[in-house]
């Protein structure tokens, strides 16, 4: 992801520093809350001191599995893998992290799939903060893409998609595409001849038209994939709170909080001055979310001993049921390629095997990057 945001733009990096971006270290590598005492480390290394030494030695193990590739005919999930093999507690630390990360825990996902995400967390480098939060990466993408002449309509959605012979207008183009104004009744057709979508599977299914051929063994896979949930919660805290770092901190003993972090620790401009923000993250089992938020509440008041003293809840998010950030699992494996011509799948529902976050995101660009240039040009 790094190479992609800030790297040159010769070598197809968007060099975002230009805009005032940039990616801030967090200032402990990771930390543990158990039994209401906290740890801290500043090293993976140093992480794995809090376990036995026979986890340590099994470690080269772990990163040495052949994991590049979902294995065929997998039927254990990553939790009955790693629980063979590593002591209940570091499973249960490294299954706190995914839970916060990706709102999914190990018994969720193949066996596979776990190997090879803990074999790319670890060799990633130190985990950081985004400076200025997530605007800041927005902002500078939006003043990269004016730069470019690109317009950036965030009021507008997709309505449909159809061949560009079916209008008028679009006739010289490969697609029609349907852009609605929100408020507005009737859409606009408008020309292109590639489409990039980061709407997530469903939603671009839904919008195709039926003159499109969707490949059969893409349909049947995106039915039977079930969108991940997550709700997170924002507090402020006051500045006398005793834990002083930004590092993400696990929660083993709860219900459904995987962990949270403190980000104002590197990033200072995240809160008022005298203030922190901390944020938290767990995964959704049911369907009940008034439900699940209540249980994720008491989690951190249970499980933070200092929180009812100098944190206020500002906020929680949820998201469940349909795709509305296009969530898939890890270990979903959908296709960035649809069997569209001029069509490729981008976002948080096109991750390549054994990524998450935003690296997961990224992994798949500059193969989508380079179809579209070679489809745009066979058109001309």
């Amino acid at each position: 992801m790094a190479k992609l945001l800030f790297g040159k733009r010769s070598n197809g990096g968007l060099d975002l520093r230009r805009h005032g971006f940039d990616f801030l270290p967090t200032t402990r590598f990771a930390g543990w809350m158990k039994d209401g005492k906290l740890r801290s480390s500043n090293s993976s290394i140093g992480v794995m001191r809090w376990f036995r030494m026979r986890d340590t030695l099994n470690l080269p193990r772990l990163l040495g599995v052949r994991a590049k590739q979902p294995w065929q005919d997998e039927e254990i999930d990553g939790d009955a893998w790693l629980r063979q093999r590593y002591s209940d507690d570091l499973v249960d630390f490294l299954d706190a992290f995914s839970n916060f990360a990706i709102s999914l825990r190990f018994n969720q996902m193949p066996a596979s799939t776990v190997v090879r995400l803990l074999q790319n967390a670890f060799w990633l480098d130190r985990p950081s903060v985004p400076k200025g939060g997530c605007k800041g990466a927005i902002v500078a993408l939006r003043k990269e893409l004016r730069q470019l002449g690109v317009r950036v309509r965030l009021s507008h959605e997709v309505t449909e998609i159809i061949p560009g012979h079916s209008d008028e207008s679009t006739k010289n183009h490969r697609f029609a595409v349907g852009l609605r104004r929100r408020g507005r009744p009737a859409a606009t057709w408008e020309g292109y001849d590639a489409i990039v979508w980061n709407g997530g599977h469903p939603n671009l299914l839904s919008a195709l038209s039926d003159d499109f051929e969707v490949d059969e063994a893409v349909l049947k896979q995106v039915k039977r994939t079930t969108a991940v949930g997550g709700i997170g919660f924002v507090f402020a805290l006051d500045d006398d709170i005793p834990q002083r770092h930004s590092g993400v901190t696990m929660l083993t003993e709860t219900e459904r909080v995987g962990g949270y972090v403190l980000p104002t620790f590197s990033e200072p401009e995240l809160a008022p001055e005298g203030k922190h923000m901390m944020v938290t993250h767990q995964y959704v089992p049911s369907s009940d979310i008034q439900s699940e938020i209540n249980k994720g509440r008491d989690d951190l008041f249970e499980a933070i001993p200092w929180l009812s003293d100098h944190g206020e809840e500002l906020c929680v998010h949820a998201y469940h049921r349909n795709w509305p950030c296009n969530r898939s699992p890890q270990g979903a494996e959908l296709p960035a390629d649809i069997g569209v011509d001029g069509v490729r799948l981008v976002g948080d529902g096109v991750k390549a095997h054994g990524w998450m976050m935003i690296e997961g995101i990224a992994a798949n660009i500059p193969a989508v990057v380079n179809d579209i240039n070679s489809m745009t040009r066979s058109a001309k």
